[in-house]
């Protein structure tokens, strides 16, 4: 199914899996732009669910839709690459930055 370029909605079935339907995705605007602010802060994420008492997915989520939409927004992620073992202590690891 090809979701790019059309909207495809598909029901619960035996061989179809809905994906997160246990999560609320609408959000009243300001709690967004709440979990915005404390995110660009240094928040993490599992902190600012608790704090705006919402899902820790549900923040993921409004990050995720944030920097669709071109929010500017701290780094979600880094991506580890450039792996070195050297000892069963030591590594080298680089990051990039992935929004």
């Amino acid at each position: 199914m090809n979701t790019l370029t059309t909207v495809s909605y598909i029901t619960e079935a035996p061989d179809n899996v809905i994906l997160l339907s246990e999560l609320e995705f609408g959000m009243p605007r300001g709690q967004l732009n709440r979990i915005t602010e404390l995110h660009n802060q240094g928040m993490k994420y599992e902190d600012i669910a608790k704090k705006v008492k919402r899902n820790k997915y549900e923040v993921l989520i409004a990050l995720i839709h944030q920097a669709k939409n071109g929010k500017r927004l701290r780094p979600l992620a880094y991506r580890r690459g450039n792996h070195v073992l050297r000892g069963r202590n030591t590594k080298t690891v680089t990051t990039n930055s992935i929004t």
